[in-house]
């Protein structure tokens, strides 16, 4: 298939699939939530991560049946190892178990490591945010553009971490601390995906997380390159597979400044 055909393709397919997810959230009990914990505190997984997860599957698997499909939830294995489908069927799960209405589906294709298509739906609000590489970045069909904000001191950045962990825990403290003394605020709201599509969308101007996985941040990275961003590891690599990986994303103009309060 020729892959500008694919693109597009795929570009509405994610929007499509990530829909057929916000649509299982939106009609999901949550007084009925089966809650299991990855972790011993705070890394949860819920009935309605999987029940998201499986929509989404079964939109992807009807378009693209040799695709391979990689969730938070699990794999789904296929014919064709170029094109790999990153999602996360709830993007903000513990947002969305205690009632938090600040949570998404992220839905991102890559063909041969590069993301080329995805798209963030934000149910509680309906919001869409799509991208196709070199097609730009849209939020419900308008055009995206990162803030222009140049100064880190007015930056407003976002960190979290999600790990009971206590040597993880202090190693984010010292880094919660670090962008305390240099940005103009710090903020811990969850959901990756759409955190990074509120950076593409120029309300946020940064996000620093350590370790994140594919599903997380595939179809956020695109949003913010094609409206205009970067993404990074935290030594200013960019960010050009689907590997585990720490992330800066950022509006691009303090991406080298918030580099190194984060290297300070």
């Amino acid at each position: 298939m020729d892959p500008c055909r694919l693109v597009d393709e795929a570009l509405t397919l994610a929007g499509t699939a990530a829909r057929a997810g916000g649509a299982v959230l939106r009609a999901t009990d949550r007084s009925r939530l089966d809650v299991d914990l990855k972790d011993g505190r705070v890394d949860l997984t819920t009935s309605a991560d999987r029940a998201s997860q499986a929509a989404v599957v079964a939109a992807l698997r009807e378009a693209f049946p040799e695709h391979r499909i990689v969730g938070e939830e699990g794999t789904e294995e296929g014919t064709d190892a170029d094109h790999v489908w990153y999602v996360d069927g709830l993007d903000g799960t513990s947002n969305f178990a205690h009632g938090l209405p600040w949570y998404a589906v992220s839905v991102g294709l890559r063909c041969r490591g590069e993301v080329v298509a995805g798209a963030v739906f934000d149910p509680v609000h309906d919001e869409l945010f799509a991208a196709g590489r070199g097609r730009g970045a849209t939020g419900n069909g308008v055009p995206l553009r990162v803030a222009d904000t140049a100064d880190v001191g007015r930056a407003l950045v976002v960190t979290q971490i999600q790990s009971a962990d206590p040597a993880r825990i202090a190693q984010h403290a010292g880094l919660v601390h670090a962008l305390l003394g240099a940005t103009g605020g710090v903020r811990s709201p969850g959901a990756p995906a759409l955190i990074m599509a509120h950076i593409a969308a120029g309300h946020y101007t940064a996000y620093v997380e350590r370790a994140m996985p594919p599903w997380d941040i595939t179809a956020g990275q695109l949003l913010l390159e094609e409206a205009g961003g970067r993404v990074t590891d935290l030594a200013g690599t960019r960010v050009g597979g689907p590997a585990v990986t720490d992330v800066l994303a950022s509006n691009g103009a303090v991406h080298d400044a918030l580099l190194a309060v984060i290297g300070g």
